[in-house]
């Protein structure tokens, strides 16, 4: 029924339209079929979306680039997602000037989420050490890895990128617009490592 679907905010905006999204053109049976084990039953996407455009108001989540779409279940009190590579936006539009109007606190906190992706994606289990070893069929792949050498690119870049210049955007959000951009650079790169290679502990204690 429509011709795109554009998601304008932070990571849970986006996740909650590329979800809307899902729900709108393959409706489930059940809320919980293409939820992630064991909440649910991890059913794969069955086929194209719409088109979504994501448009991130924070340097944080990376959530432009990745095909994960994460939620509080509040019914069992969980936190969950649904992940599939269909799930990722058709197109991102990064732009520094969306992020001018946030307070330093909020600055501060979706920067530490960039630093905490990049080092968990760059120090998550080798692809090739994977407990559960290689999938029966690669519709079964998971959407998260191990780290590899691709995932890793962009995760030093983040790593870099947080160094020099998450310190500098919490001090002078405003006025620093080569801070803006690079973190903004940063988050999406970190979230093409993560989305990739997964997350670890930080990320694992928000699911406890």
């Amino acid at each position: 029924p429509y011709d795109a679907i554009v998601a304008l905010g932070g990571g849970s905006t986006i996740d909650t339209a590329k979800a809307a999204n899902l729900y709108s053109c393959y409706p489930p049976n059940n809320f919980y079929d293409y939820v992630n084990p064991p909440l649910g039953k991890g059913l794969p996407v069955p086929g194209p979306l719409t088109p979504l455009i994501a448009i991130p108001t924070t340097a944080g989540t990376g959530s432009e680039t990745t095909g994960v779409a994460i939620f509080d279940d509040t019914p069992t009190k969980s936190k969950t997602g649904i992940a599939h590579r269909r799930l990722k936006a058709t197109l991102g539009i990064v732009d520094p000037d969306n992020i001018r109007s946030l307070t330093p606190s909020v600055a501060k906190y979706s920067g530490i989420d960039v630093l905490c992706h990049a080092m968990e994606s760059y120090t998550a289990i080798p692809y090739n050490r994977r407990p559960s070893g290689k999938p029966p069929s690669p519709i079964l792949r998971p959407a998260y890895q191990g780290s590899n050498p691709i995932s890793d690119v962009w995760s030093i870049h983040a790593l870099k990128e947080c160094t020099e210049y998450l310190p500098r955007v919490v001090e002078n959000l405003h006025s620093d617009e080569e801070a803006r951009s690079k973190m903004c650079l940063a988050a999406s790169s970190a979230g093409m490592g993560f989305g990739n290679a997964g997350v670890h502990l930080c990320h694992g204690m928000s699911y406890a």
